[in-house]
């Protein structure tokens, strides 16, 4: 767990809202060995004449797959699984990913999973951008996929360095929610979430019946866009008194406003806000909403066509010329809501986006990654690449830009980011009285909590301690008293959520920052 020294409050306006305080709670699953922080090698063998009519460009976005034999860090081996090539636009790349399906000719498992991603990240000098948006996206304990990089071998031939993502399936959803029950939709351009009328095949057909923008990846039998359809209409028809109570109702906004802040830090312009692209939506049955998983983080930390720089606004992230986003713009357009994610960028920027955490992640991994890049193929050399990366260019990629369509190295982008977030924040934070800061810790927490404060030591044990929600809701909890300017309280018998803790004594008050209460 980690420990985060918080500075004094942020006090955000009592929201009046109906979701649940504990509406966003996912499970954040333990990551085993195939999503730590090692460098693990996966061997793929497959009959020559499989990888050919693989990597023919006909089949190029064929969605066939052909069998292979799976080895994990020479240890583990599955002798019959499912691989193809995987990706949109990124098929056509001479660095591919991979989809390797364990359970497609078995009914087997690796670590709990049906499938997973072996990306190229061909757009990325670094070959870390994809895997740092998952470690960021996960610090902040939003429900998104995990990720590690690992050392790739087809047939015995080393193909390089490689981001393993997570896919997203019955198996995740069911991980964080606990139910895979509900409708799953992956979500592609251009999804955006427009009214397009109530009949199903409109949001069907979008592509004219290629594939689906809007596709439906479990219930597939029933096929029913009904839930997706009322959404849709809650979004862009629902009048302005009516939008907040229908809105809570039927998505978990508190979770979307914090995963788009990420988003919006980590520069993900190929998302459902700038791009209407790459997102899942997931109609969790436990809590009736719908809620928002981002994907496909590759394109981040300054790599992008133009336009979404570090100094992009926050409030301004989107496309208005080449995306509706009514969900975001409709949020936005109310002030409570657009407090709740200027309060989330803050919180971001003090822990899992701070300077400090993501640059020690970036040190470990290029010393972890150094000599596999150096001997990889597509960096040597040995197999032609699509920009003509080397280790050269990767070695000085944190720190230093690329060109072309990498105009930031990673740590400046970090940097710039951070301060130009800071300086168009449009709410100013009020402080709470008396002055001095307390400290608040562990945060997240599991259920109890340590607060330190200078005046706590001649309040003695004089005081009440209330938790208090988002919706702005006062619960008493327990506390054992002052010690040596130390309370310590008991927050095991409430939901999980976002609360502060206030400490009132005679007319004094002490507020905490934001705490994340998590299962």
């Amino acid at each position: 767990m980690r420990t985060c020294l918080r500075p004094i409050l942020i006090a955000l306006i009592a929201i009046c809202l109906a979701s649940q305080a504990n509406a966003q709670s996912a499970v954040y699953p333990k990551p085993g060995t195939i999503f730590d922080r090692k460098l693990h090698s996966i061997q793929l063998w497959i009959h020559p004449d499989s990888l050919n009519q693989m990597l023919l460009k006909e089949n190029w976005y064929s969605d066939h797959s052909y069998p292979a034999m799976f080895i994990y860090d020479n240890v583990d081996t599955l002798h019959k699984v499912g691989m193809r090539l995987k990706g949109n636009t990124s098929r056509s790349a001479k660095r591919k990913g991979f989809r390797i399906d364990f359970n497609e000719f078995a009914a087997q498992t690796f670590q709990g999973l049906r499938k997973f991603n072996i990306n190229g990240n061909h757009n990325d000098p670094s070959m870390t951008r994809e895997y740092l948006s998952a470690h960021a996206m996960n610090q902040a304990y939003n429900p998104s996929i995990r990720g590690n990089l690992v050392r790739l071998y087809i047939n015995g031939e080393y193909w390089g360095v490689r981001n393993n993502s997570e896919f997203i399936d019955k198996t995740f959803v069911q991980s964080r929610f606990g139910d895979n029950t509900g409708n799953l939709y992956k979500c592609s351009w251009p999804a955006d979430l427009t009214w397009k009328g109530t009949d199903p095949l409109t949001y069907k057909n979008i592509l004219n019946g290629t594939d689906r923008a809007y596709d439906l990846k479990t219930n597939e039998t029933a096929d029913d866009y009904t839930d997706l359809i009322n959404f849709i209409n809650a979004i862009n028809n629902s009048p302005t008194d009516s939008f907040i109570p229908r809105i809570e109702r039927l998505f978990d906004v508190q979770a979307y406003l914090k995963t788009l802040a990420m988003e919006v830090l980590i520069g993900h312009w190929d998302n459902y806000f700038a791009n209407k692209n790459n997102y899942w939506l997931y109609h969790n049955m436990k809590t009736g909403k719908f809620v928002y998983l981002p994907y496909d983080m590759d394109n981040t930390f300054g790599v992008h066509w133009g336009g979404y720089g570090a100094n992009r606004n926050i409030h301004d992230w989107g496309n208005k010329a080449g995306s509706a986003a009514p969900l975001t713009y409709k949020l936005f357009a109310i002030p409570q809501y657009k407090r709740m994610y200027e309060f989330y960028i803050r919180e971001h920027l003090k822990d899992p986006y701070h300077i400090d955490s993501l640059y020690k992640e970036l040190d470990y991994i290029a010393a972890l990654i150094d000599t596999s890049m150096s001997s990889d193929p597509f960096y040597s050399g040995k197999f032609t690449s699509d920009y003509g990366f080397t280790y050269n260019a990767w070695k000085y990629s944190y720190s230093h830009p690329w060109g072309n369509h990498v105009p930031y190295g990673i740590k400046p982008f970090i940097g710039t980011r951070t301060n130009s977030a800071y300086q168009q924040m449009i709410f100013a934070a009020t402080i709470s009285l008396p002055p001095a800061k307390p400290n608040t810790y562990p945060n997240p927490c599991l259920g109890y909590l340590t607060i330190e404060h200078e005046r706590l030591q001649t309040w003695q044990s004089d005081f009440s301690v209330f938790a208090i929600d988002l919706q702005g809701r006062k619960t008493k909890v327990q506390h054992t008293g002052a010690n040596a300017k130390q309370v310590h309280i008991d927050l095991s018998s409430l939901s999980a959520g976002q609360y502060t803790i206030q400490i009132n004594h005679h007319g004094e008050t002490i507020q905490t920052p934001w705490i994340s209460l998590i299962p």
